[in-house]
Parts: structure tokens; sequence; C-alpha cells
């Protein structure tokens, strides 16, 4: 675990903008054969054109991270004007010897609230689907405000609007989950890992969504404001 853990903080970043600078061939087939290490059921061209070259979103961010030449990882953030809200969509993948959610996190949070403070007047969201419980830990014990929560009492009316074709989670009654047409590929030791896991972020995960292996994803938003700004900022200092 040490050595894992010190192969991953080496990593080097290179980040994108795709207003600005976009993926070369190259560095696109990279990305299709780390979908497909991270996914199962999943046509990598069609994941690369829904996540990264669909006309929806208005700015694209991205992080790829890099041992040495190769590319093992990436973080992908779209943002997308919808009722005039900003709501941000995420997707990350790494080749197994690279996997730790804190990877990403302050990547997302810079670029989140750099976009709240590029227009304040606007509330902004992360609203999209989780489908590792780890994921979901990886940002939630971080995170000074996230729905759903066992500690937050989520707002009902935002998940019927922002999934609105979602289905309610037995735990809570919430529609906080999605069918989506991929599932994550764990081997038979990191699913028993997470199915046992005493962490209660995942714990409360397999709760919410017991169905996360069979291509069910649980929907997660996340206010980005000040409150939260400040709250995320004091949260790390506790933890």
């Amino acid at each position: 675990m040490a050595a894992k853990e010190a192969l991953i903080k080496h990593l080097k970043c290179v980040d994108l903008t795709q207003s600005k600078q976009w993926l070369q061939p190259e560095q696109r087939q990279a990305l299709a054969e780390i979908i497909i290490a991270s996914f199962s059921n999943v046509d990598p061209e069609a994941y690369l054109f829904k996540y990264f070259d669909s006309s929806e979103p208005y700015q694209r961010k991205l992080r790829l991270y890099f041992d040495q030449e190769r590319i093992v990882g990436y973080c992908l953030l779209t943002f997308t004007n919808i009722s005039h809200k900003v709501v941000i969509k995420a997707s990350a993948a790494f080749l197994p010897d690279y996997r730790k959610g804190s990877n990403t996190f302050i990547f997302s949070l810079q670029e989140s609230f750099k976009s709240w403070l590029s227009k304040p007047w606007r509330k902004h969201y992360y609203a999209d689907t989780m489908l590792s419980p780890a994921m979901y830990r990886a940002i939630a014990k971080n995170t000074g405000v996230i729905w759903p929560h066992f500690s937050h009492c989520a707002p009902e009316a935002l998940f019927d609007h922002f999934n609105p074709n979602g289905d309610p989670s037995a735990e809570n009654a919430l529609r906080c989950l999605v069918s989506v047409d991929r599932v994550s590929n764990y081997n038979q030791a990191e699913l028993d890992m997470l199915l046992t896991s005493d962490k209660p972020e995942i714990q409360y995960y397999c709760k919410l969504n017991p169905h996360f292996n069979s291509g069910v994803a649980l929907f997660v938003i996340i206010p980005v404001n000040l409150k939260q700004f400040l709250l995320t900022i004091l949260n790390r200092f506790a933890r």
C-alpha cells in the first residue's frame, strides 16, 4: 500500500481547456484504453463522444495524470447552462495501480469554484452520477455539503429537477438512483472489500445503492457557492 501511495503521489499533471487546447489523437487513444480498463459493458468511443465531444457543455476542463510519459488517469469536468443554472458533470478513471479517489478532489474543487467566481450571480451545482462507492467516499469525506449524505437533509425538489427519470432509493425514498450502461470493473477482492468496509461513507453508499455493481449509479448533487467553499475548507482542516 505504501508503495502504491508513493507511486500515485509523484504523478505529473497536464491541464487542458477545451476552448484553448484540447486532446491530441494519441492522448485520446490513451483515454480509450483507460476507459476499457475501468468499466465493463462500455464502448469507449461512445463514452468519449458523450463526455468529451457532445455539444451541450459550453466548457470542459481536463486534467491528465502521467507516470513519466504514460497517461495513467484523467479527470474531466463539463460545464453546461441548464435552466439559468450552471450544471457541472464529471468523468474520472485511472489504470488499476493508480486508483485513489483523492487524486481528483483538488482539481474538481478548484475548477468548480473558478466557474462560480466567474458567474457568482448564477447558481452552480455538481449534479451527476457516481458509480463507485470509493469515489463517493473520496468526495463526501472532503466536501462541506453533499447530497445525499447521512449527516445532511437532502432537498427532494433538486433531485426531482436534476434527475426526474431516476428511481427512488429504498433507504431514503429520494430519487437518487440511475440505471446506466456500464459498471466499474471491480475484481472480486475489490468488491468484497467495499461490501465489508467499515468506512461510513461507503456503508451509506451501499445502503442507498445496493446494486452498484449491476449497472446502477448514485445521483449526487453538490452546491457550489461561498458557503460550500468555507465549509469544505473547515472540513479539510478538521481532517
